[in-house]
């Protein structure tokens, strides 16, 4: 059916609670805009502050008092309620603020002007609003009325605020496609780069333009409609046989900009390129073109530069022999996705090499392999002692050693601080001196996690450990032990070793997309006895395949270690979400039969459940809701105590603390991303009382402070980098603190939006509603980075509308961790099962009915005073007699 509101083709089963809804957000709106109207003025009373009385930001702990006027011009008025909404008593006292009309009488004359004193009672760092309502009864036309104004405060710091403050209002970045039909002129590779003799060329793997457009094209006029789109090219059934066809840089654009030249190169000023916004590689394109109209857009010539050099705030580019300019020319800028990943990931699932074993792995796989035995477990001598004290690592270390040849995927799930990294290279280095013939390709999604295993396995020496880099990897950010690990060239640039070269090593690190590097080179399929891939659950599932499927054989063993309980790969694409891309090759395997926990343990898979990381009481939370409580906290004492008894601590020997506090969540200039002063401002309190009191015994280097927004990471960088004491904590997010730990970690939500009627709640959570991202490892808003003392600042309003974030404030409060903005639910009531947004709903449903409440109370008020008035005037004209003009009475005839 169409409905007759919104033109929108509705099924019938739908149609009945589809009209519903239109008919409560028209009596909504109909509360709002008769509320909205008693912030006028009327009757001839004139209200000072039509725009709202706001104390601006104040630093001060005692109360503060500003005053309004109120004028009548046209007849004696008597100011007979000034009180604030949010008084629970029916009094001029709010929640923070309080009102009265200054001086004894209520009534005002015709003509004059009274002062109303509004009073702020401060306590807590945050945001305040308020409405002040002034009931008012006219003398002559004897009736009441209502003007309201807005009220509002923040208690903070004036010079954080001056200092953070939005740069420019925030404006929404309009989007043009650029599709580009018209002639673009090759640009010149990096002549620092060394040339690689590749033996398997990598295919363009352009994309089909039929593709593209039932994506992005007029067809797909929203998701669900690309979705239907996008499937139609997508095989029925994916097993091995299909396993290959199952597979926003234009923010970044910029108009009027100028080249500078600096032959035979050219510099191109772009913001923002030292905080990876955009992120920019050596080896990546970027278009240009002379500025014109946005009609030629498309058809224009184009100019390829490739990028030479990245520095703090511009790139060095260089372009074809014939491309030149001169000053004051302006061109328009648009970055080229670099699409080298993703022609490696699609060389790989598109390989004729698809092994069951690997892809859909089956109890078939597994018959008549058994457990390890406790003999095989007592015969590993370990290198790192303390793995012998722990009977989950040395039963997957006796694992991995005995698999045979062709095994299926052994996975190590490892929860955080359990060790998985250390376990897998200690099955590293059992087999390096097990057997001489014993190849390795280790790999991790990130270049972090790939620097650490070399870190681990550095010990081996030059001769046998080998770092492959990619060629656009910037030197500065290797750690200086690894460099003598890779090979440069006399540029100071990465370069790629012979296939000769690279086949002496006995073990290769890589990340799991430049692990495709080996075949290409022409190191023959089998090379490597075994490929472990660690973090295995974050990589994409082409990503990892990259290193299986391009160079495995039917013998070569695969060891994913990982943990699907924590944060899952980076997918941009909502319509790639949604076609399963988020689901990590780890998770897609441990859904299956043969790595249950239970029937698979010490065949498929081992749980790692000893956490040698995190305080007990740090650790509980995440231990119940996603591990079954099953982590042990075997920290070092000294370590993950060493807070207990931090001053700022609301409960002594509880490391926790949730400080809440509303704040207002801001965005600046055109980009998306949101910031909240009030918060950074926390932050940096917390900072200082840690590091400025010596017994903490806290440094710069032991502070993590983790928060999911780039705009909120820049701010508080801002605050923080302004002290040299300070300049040692890093500020990051969920992905930068990728298998890190701190002795302090300090998350900053950011999100503090009220509006709960007219918001769309998953956007009123933002990032802070992914649970993997909040317990995640490698993530931040990431609980179990921390070893001795968790801070979490946030609007505890905002985040108890998700289920995992309310269970989370509830624990906290509970066991005594709480300061700041206080909780309005009962910590105690169970968790709703019932869906994402079911707290949502309720929290839109309950500010509905507020709103209808007030105005009832409103009128029921006005009803009320006017009886009252009526009844009482004789009263009312005594007690303010000298305040009336009387009329003259005439003699009775």
């Amino acid at each position: 059916m169409v409905c007759e509101h919104c033109r929108k083709i509705i099924e019938n089963s739908a149609y009945d609670a589809h009209v519903e809804d239109h008919m409560r957000q028209q009596r909504i709106d109909d509360i709002r805009a008769e509320l909205d109207e008693t912030a006028n003025d009327k009757e001839g009373v004139t209200v000072s502050g039509r725009t709202g009385i706001d104390f601006g930001i104040l630093d001060v702990e005692t109360p503060v008092e500003v005053s309004i006027s109120v004028t009548s011009t046209t007849a004696a008025v008597s100011l007979r309620s000034s009180r604030m909404r949010s008084s629970g008593r029916g009094d001029e006292h709010g929640h923070k603020f309080s009102a009265r009309l200054r001086g004894k009488s209520k009534m005002i004359q015709k003509g004059t002007t009274r002062q109303v004193s509004v009073v702020l009672h401060p306590s807590d760092q945050g945001r305040y609003e308020d409405m002040l309502e002034l009931v008012f009864w006219h003398s002559e036309k004897r009736t009441t009325f209502v003007i309201t104004r807005t009220v509002e405060a923040t208690i903070g710091s004036r010079e954080d605020h001056e200092l953070l403050k939005p740069k420019a209002p925030y404006q929404r970045r309009k989007f043009v496609k650029f599709r580009p039909v018209g002639e673009i002129v090759p640009s010149l590779r990096p002549p620092a780069w060394t040339r690689a003799t590749w033996v398997d060329k990598l295919p363009s793997f352009n994309p089909p333009g039929k593709l593209i457009d039932a994506a992005y094209g007029p067809r797909s006029l929203q998701t669900k409609q690309a979705l239907a789109n996008v499937k139609k090219f997508m095989p029925d059934v994916f097993n091995e046989k299909s396993y290959g066809a199952w597979v926003d840089l234009d923010a970044y654009s910029l108009t009027d900009a100028e080249l500078k030249a600096d032959h035979p190169r050219y510099k191109l000023l772009v913001k923002g390129l030292a905080e990876n916004r955009p992120s920019v590689l050596v080896g990546d394109f970027i278009l240009v073109s002379r500025s014109e109209s946005a009609d030629t857009l498309n058809t224009r010539k184009w100019y390829e530069g490739r990028v030479h050099q990245v520095y703090e705030n511009y790139v060095s580019l260089r372009f074809g022999n014939d491309f030149s300019t001169y000053r004051g020319t302006k061109f328009d800028v648009r970055f080229v996705l670099n699409r080298l990943p993703f022609r490696r990931m699609h060389q790989a699932l598109v390989n004729k090499f698809k092994p069951a074993r690997f892809l859909f792995p089956s109890p078939a796989h597994i018959a008549g392999v058994h457990r390890v035995s406790q003999s095989m477990i007592d015969d590993i001598s370990p290198f790192d002692r303390p793995i012998g004290e722990d009977e989950e690592q040395m039963e997957t270390v006796a694992a991995i050693v005995n698999q045979k040849p062709g095994s299926v995927p052994f996975v190590v799930f490892g929860p955080p601080g359990t060790g998985k990294t250390v376990t897998i290279v200690e099955a590293m280095q059992q087999l390096l001196d097990r057997d001489p013939n014993v190849c390795i390709l280790a790999c991790a999604p990130n270049n972090s996690a790939a620097d650490t295993i070399t870190m681990k396995l550095s010990s081996r020496g030059r001769s046998e450990v080998f770092r492959l880099n990619a060629l656009s990897r910037r030197i500065e950010e290797v750690p200086k032990p690894l460099r003598a690990f890779s090979m440069m060239n006399d540029n100071e640039v990465f370069a790629m070793p012979t296939a000769e070269l690279l086949a002496k090593y006995r073990v290769v690190v890589s990340t799991c997309l430049s692990a495709g590097v080996p075949a290409g080179l022409g190191l023959k399929r089998g090379h490597f006895t075994h490929i472990f891939i660690d973090e295995a659950g974050q990589g994409k599932e082409p990503e990892v395949m990259v290193p299986i499927l391009s160079i495995a054989d039917s013998k070569t063993n695969v060891v994913l270690a990982g943990d699907n309980q924590q944060l899952g790969p980076i997918c941009h694409s909502n319509l790639a979400s949604s076609l399963g891309l988020k689901t990590s090759y780890l998770s897609r395997i441990m859904e299956r039969e043969i790595y249950n926990l239970e029937t698979g343990r010490g065949i498929t898979i081992v749980k790692l459940v000893k956490n040698f990381r995190s305080h007990p009481d740090i650790l509980q939370f995440s231990n119940e809701e996603f591990y079954k409580s099953e982590l042990k906290a075997c920290g070092d004492r000294a370590l993950i105590h060493s807070l207990d008894g931090y001053d700022e601590l609301p409960k002594r020997n509880f490391p926790i603390i949730f400080h809440g506090i509303a704040g207002k969540d801001e965005r600046e200039a055109s980009s998306p991303s949101f910031f909240n002063i009030v918060e950074a401002t926390q932050v940096k309190k917390y900072v200082a009382s840690l590091i400025e009191n010596r017994k903490n015994g806290i440094r710069g280097e032991h502070i993590g402070v983790i928060t999911p927004y780039h705009a909120q990471r820049c701010k508080i960088l801002d605050l923080l980098y302004k002290e040299p004491k300070f300049r040692e904590i890093k500020v990051g997010s969920v992905e930068e603190f990728q298998g890190q730990e701190r002795r302090v970690i300090i998350i900053s939500t950011v999100r503090s939006n009220k509006d709960f009627i007219t918001s769309d709640i998953r956007r009123s959570l933002g990032f802070v509603a992914n649970k993997n991202r909040m317990n995640g490892n490698p993530s931040p808003v990431a609980l179990t980075r921390a070893q001795a003392l968790l801070i979490v600042i946030g609007d505890p309003v905002v985040l108890s509308l998700d289920p995992l974030w309310r269970a989370f404030l509830n624990f906290v409060y509970i066991r005594g961790g709480w300061r700041g903005k206080n909780i309005d639910w009962n910590p105690q009531e169970p968790i709703l099962p019932t869906g994402e947004y079911e707290y949502g709903l309720q929290r839109k449903s309950k500010e509905e009915g507020d709103m209808e409440e007030t105005l009832a109370r409103l009128r029921a008020f006005i009803i009320q005073k006017h009886a009252e008035d009526e009844l009482d005037i004789d009263l009312e004209e005594d007690e303010d007699a000298s305040a009336f003009e009387r009329p003259i009475l005439r003699e009775a005839e």
